[in-house]
């Protein structure tokens, strides 16, 4: 099964009306991993966006797919998730046209698609992310320097319980 038809099939099972009714410390350190990998992605791949918020398309290349048209983007509401979640199915997309930057960053949006199956979100506002009532600083950070988050489901579940 390619890449995209993955996506896809994971981002279907999650539930976008319920995203944020349960708090979890894996989802603060999920949006930190997500971060410094967005970070690190824009340095390399600038486009126009508004960070964390990465547009695949304007970083890399459209591919080849018509990812807006998927239904599956008509049921998530928030702007900044279906952005996010475009991007994903970009990237997605461009892995099994086996674009080259698209093989090099095949996990870039892993921890945020981690973040909504776990039912937590994200937004930003001047220079903040909020999640979980709490802010993340993201002005005058070096994200991409910071050392990688373990994300395996059990250090996860672990930081949970």
């Amino acid at each position: 099964m390619g890449f995209l038809k993955q996506a896809i099939k994971r981002i279907s099972v999650i539930d976008w009306s319920c995203l944020g009714e349960k708090e979890a410390v894996s989802q603060g350190y999920l949006c930190r991993e997500y971060l410094r990998r967005a970070t690190k992605f824009l340095k390399d791949h600038p486009g126009t966006c508004v960070p964390p918020f990465i547009m695949i398309s304007n970083s890399i290349t459209e591919p080849k797919e018509n990812i807006e048209m998927l239904e599956i983007l008509n049921e998530i509401n928030n702007s900044y998730h279906k952005a996010l979640v475009t991007s994903y199915l970009e990237l997605c997309a461009l892995i099994d046209e086996e674009n080259p930057i698209a093989l090099d960053n095949k996990d870039l949006f892993e921890p945020v698609i981690k973040l909504y199956e776990r039912g937590g979100f994200f937004y930003r506002r001047e220079g903040y992310i909020y999640i979980n009532g709490s802010s993340i600083v993201i002005a005058d950070v070096a994200w991409d320097e910071q050392e990688p988050l373990d994300i395996s489901d059990e250090t996860l579940d672990a930081l949970d319980n």
